[in-house]
């Protein structure tokens, strides 16, 4: 056999290429390894730096029999679940890449902050195109188990969860309003008025910038009533909208 440094170097990688190498799991016996696999172990695991929340779908499920990295219905329900049909899910405690090395990172803080009242992207890791969109309503763990009922409300997507497939969990709209971030609010002014009499639900001495129907900047005099009642004075009685921030 001649030595390895003297084999051409293949550039075009099939998924069905293979390495020779040692197998841990079986008493170090000589074994093939093709990319394919090694590309999935990798992506499975999240072993290359990555902080991906991935759930394996379990569609029949009890309280007794959920296991760790699943997501799952409160109810033993078989078969796929269309997403437009989902209004709650109940998630492990952890997700596949911690449950599948048995390590005990517990990632449900995350559930509550920063999700809840967020929207996020629920996908089948193997096809994009298949995916549910939906609004993180709340998460309350379930009675002394690793395990959180998650309410959702359903935004839009295409297909179903099918059973013992793999979904990525992924955020795409953080409410900062819900984490205690800055809060904003829109009044809008129907009617012409000289004086416009805003209440909002801010609590606290907000900024105001006040547009007319027409989408022009308007000044006027700002008197802050309370912390949630604020009225301005202006020079000629219009309608339009005020930016509370």
């Amino acid at each position: 056999m001649a030595r390895i440094s003297t084999y051409p170097i293949d550039n075009n990688l099939n998924p069905q290429d293979k390495w020779i190498g040692s197998d841990a799991n079986n008493n170090m016996a000589t074994k093939n390894f093709s990319l394919e696999s090694v590309v999935e172990w990798l992506n499975f695991n999240a072993a290359i730096d990555s902080q991906t929340l991935r759930f394996k779908y379990q569609a029949s499920a009890t309280d007794i029999s959920r296991k760790k990295g699943s997501i799952s219905l409160e109810a033993d329900t078989a078969g796929d679940l269309d997403f437009s049909a989902i209004n709650a899910l109940v998630f492990s405690a952890f997700s596949l890449r911690y449950a599948s090395y048995g390590k005990t990172n517990d990632i449900s803080n995350f559930y509550t902050n920063p999700l809840i009242g967020s929207y996020v992207l629920i996908s089948d890791v193997t096809d994009v195109s298949t995916f549910g969109i939906f609004k993180w309503d709340s998460s309350s763990q379930k009675t002394t188990t690793p395990f959180y009922s998650i309410g959702l409300t359903y935004v839009t997507g295409n297909g179903s969860l099918e059973n013992t497939k793999d979904y990525f969990i992924s955020l795409l709209q953080y409410d900062v309003n819900a984490a205690g971030g800055d809060k904003t609010e829109i009044f809008n002014q129907g009617t012409a008025a000289k004086v416009w009499d805003i209440t909002h639900s801010l609590d606290k001495f907000a900024s105001v910038s006040v547009v007319d129907s027409a989408g022009q900047t308007v000044y006027g005099s700002v008197d802050y009533i309370s912390k949630s009642n604020i009225t301005v004075t202006f020079a000629n009685a219009f309608s339009g909208q005020a930016f509370l921030n």
